[in-house]
């Protein structure tokens, strides 16, 4: 998952990557539907897609309904890592979920539930919520890796904003990213 974006119709919705061998299968995804609904292709590559995705499995909607509570990413399935849900929420809402999950998922099924996931948050900034979701697709398209894979306007095209907004808000992400950055080694 990239971002979510709310829920249609009290179903969750998100912006998803989504990696395969076979481009065929991207059409054929019957194995899934009952979780994962591609609405839109939004960019295709060779091996991958960027899908806008309705996700109403019961995990999803068990999630969804609670109001303190939400899915961020990371959040990903895959044959090698199994299924990983990022929650956020007030104390209510992950209780909620947390609840929840030990209910519905059978004890032969490995479930870790744990407070946070360790980072170094003073190495990461925060960034308003807007540029936040423009830099974290750039940098799941492939825009910072070298040679780039995506231009600003593919990254400005998958999120229906202007090329222009793209710059102005990855200029301004690198600028508090690095500031915070130099600040950091000038104190170590």
């Amino acid at each position: 998952m990239i971002a979510g974006l709310g829920p249609v119709d009290t179903i969750p919705r998100c912006i998803a990557r989504v990696e395969f061998d076979d481009p065929k299968k991207l059409e054929e995804n019957d194995k899934l539907k009952d979780s994962f609904q591609i609405e839109n292709i939004l960019l295709k590559g060779q091996n991958f897609a960027y899908v806008m995705v309705k996700t109403p499995g019961t995990i999803q909607m068990m999630i969804a309904k609670e109001d303190e509570c939400w899915a961020v990413p990371p959040t990903f399935l895959s044959k090698e890592g199994g299924f990983f849900m990022t929650i956020q929420g007030t104390s209510k809402g992950l209780k909620y979920a947390r609840d929840s999950l030990v209910s519905l998922i059978p004890e032969k099924i490995e479930m870790r539930i744990s407070k946070t996931i360790s980072a170094d948050w003073i190495a990461a900034p925060k960034l308003p919520e807007r540029r936040h979701v423009v830099m974290r697709t750039a940098v799941e398209m492939g825009y910072y890796d070298t040679p780039r894979k995506c231009t600003q306007k593919d990254v400005a095209e998958l999120l229906g904003i202007q090329q222009g907004t793209v710059a102005e808000h990855l200029q301004y992400a690198e600028s508090v990213i690095v500031n915070s950055w130099a600040k950091q080694i000038s104190l170590s």
